[in-house]
This record gives structure tokens, sequence and C-alpha cells, in this order.
């Protein structure tokens, strides 16, 4: 793990989420979950070297940011939205998924139950630790759930999937108005150290790559729109971003179905009615054939 600051450690180069950990003096708080089983083990014993983890704080509802959550013994904090998209979840399609990442992760998923947030929010929420504030704001963008984290006393941001840095966007579930206005609340915190959901850590620099990028997206689906294609169809034809950016860790070859998921999502968006109840919460939340995202 990378120390980008004298209490956070954060890791970039593991297949899921970006997750990371703050020391305080009164304990550890965890930010996101490994998606693997035996990522999520080492990460227990890093932590266990440095002291007591008093909670853990998600920041979507994907399961590539809580999964992991399961192997440590702390109470959760989430959006509102991100316990109710757990508890809807198939966790046996879930676990059989995320037992395909590699010859260890099945045994070390046998029983699984997953750790639900315990502690939840609607728009924002502050915690103090030791001599640490983590202030929990709600930006929705990639998923209606978005949470960003911010550490103040180390000026660091945890941004979640509001952030791709240098790696392809995931826009399966996103609202991309409400995405580019994330970007813009970003953008006007104090804090400069941003730890994206995916890619290498960054700063405010990138926002205006990210939310182009956005924009481009539906502007693309739009025209498809304009044009008088039927989904499928817009679907089947948009994929000349494949090659944009490379897909993040241990997800190559994987672009062209991210291409049609994003193209779907915003067709729907751009059409109505929108978003259907697997996006809402209402039902299950695994509809995808990966929770890498």
């Amino acid at each position: 793990m990378k120390q980008v600051t004298s209490n956070v450690w954060v890791e970039t180069e593991t297949r899921g989420c970006n997750f990371g950990f703050v020391t305080t003096t009164d304990g550890i708080v965890m930010i996101d979950s490994p998606h693997k089983p035996t990522t999520a083990m080492w990460l227990k014993s890093e932590i266990e070297k440095r002291g007591l983890l008093r909670y853990i704080i998600n920041t979507e509802p994907h399961g590539d940011h809580w999964t992991g959550n399961a192997f440590f013994d702390a109470p959760v904090i989430a959006h509102e939205g991100v316990r109710t998209r757990m508890l809807n979840t198939d966790m046996a399609e879930h676990v059989a998924r995320v037992g395909t990442f590699g010859p260890d992760e099945p045994a070390l998923l046998e029983g699984y139950t997953a750790n639900a947030p315990v502690i939840t929010f609607r728009d924002s929420m502050t915690i103090h630790v030791g001599g640490h504030t983590f202030e929990m704001i709600h930006m929705p963008g990639h998923t209606l759930y978005q949470a960003a984290v911010i550490v103040k006393e180390e000026g660091v941001v945890f941004t979640s999937d509001n952030i791709f840095h240098g790696v392809q966007t995931w826009l399966h579930e996103a609202n991309p108005d409400l995405w580019l206005v994330a970007l813009e609340s970003l953008r006007k915190l104090n804090e400069d150290i941003f730890v994206p959901g995916h890619g290498a850590m960054c700063g405010k620099d990138y926002l205006d790559e990210q939310g182009s990028f956005i924009s481009e997206w539906k502007d693309y689906v739009k025209d498809a729109v304009d044009r008088g294609m039927t989904r499928e169809e817009a679907v089947a034809a948009l994929t000349k971003m494949t090659d944009r950016y490379p897909m993040d860790v241990e997800q190559e070859g994987m672009a062209p179905m991210v291409m049609r998921l994003n193209a779907g999502n915003l067709y729907d968006f751009l059409t109505g009615p929108w978003p259907p109840a697997s996006i809402s919460g209402a039902a299950v939340a695994t509809r995808l054939p990966s929770d890498d995202r």
C-alpha cells in the first residue's frame, strides 16, 4: 500500500475498487474493502499491525466496494441506498462470481455472510475518531448512492467511482447530469489529494478530463437516439471508445462489454423511464455479469 500522508494508506493496484485506511489516536477507519477475499485477508493483517479497526465506510453499492467487509469485525457506515442494495443482492450469485477471481477465493467464501451497513445517512454525515474528522457527502453520479469521504485533517478525499483516473469509466448505472454536478462539488472542496475509485491517485486537475469523457459519452448516445436507432442498434454500434483508456486491474478483455453496458444505460437515461428498479434498489442489485465497476 502507498502511504499518501502521515496517517492515510491507499491501495490502487488490486482487482476491484481502490481502498484505504486512516490511522487515528483512537483506532483505524477503513474506506471501502477489497473485492477479492485473499486481498481482504492480506489487508486485515496490515491493519492489525497498526491498531484496532473501528469503522468501515462504504462509498457506493457495487460489490467491488463492499465484498471484503465480511472479513472484518467492525460496523459499516454508508448511504442508506447502499444498505438497501446490499440487502437485496442475490448473495449466492454474488459469491459464485467472486469465487471465479482466483483459485484461493472459493475456500474463503465458504459460509459467506455480507457485513452490511448498520449506520446510514441520506445527505451527509460526520464522524469523529480520535483527532480525525470524516465527512461523508452524498454525491450521486456513477450510481445514485455515491458518497465522497473527506478526511479533513489529512487533506484527502476518497472520491469513489465518480473518478476513474486513466482507466475505462463505467457508466452502466450513471446519471451523467448528476455526475457532472458531483465533479463540480469535488472541485469546490478545500482538499487537494484525491483517491479515485479506480486508477492512480490524482488531484483536481483530472476533473476536466473526467467530465469531458462523461459528456462525450452522453453526446455519443444522444446522436444515436436522434438518428432513430433502437436501443439494440445503439448498443451494438457504439463501441468506438473501447481503446480510449485501458481497463482497470484484472479486467482485460472486458472493454466491449463495458461499452455495451454504458450505451444501454445512457440510451435508457435519454429515452426514459429511468432509473430502472435494479438501479434504484427495489430489485436485485447484481444484474450485471461482473461486479468490477
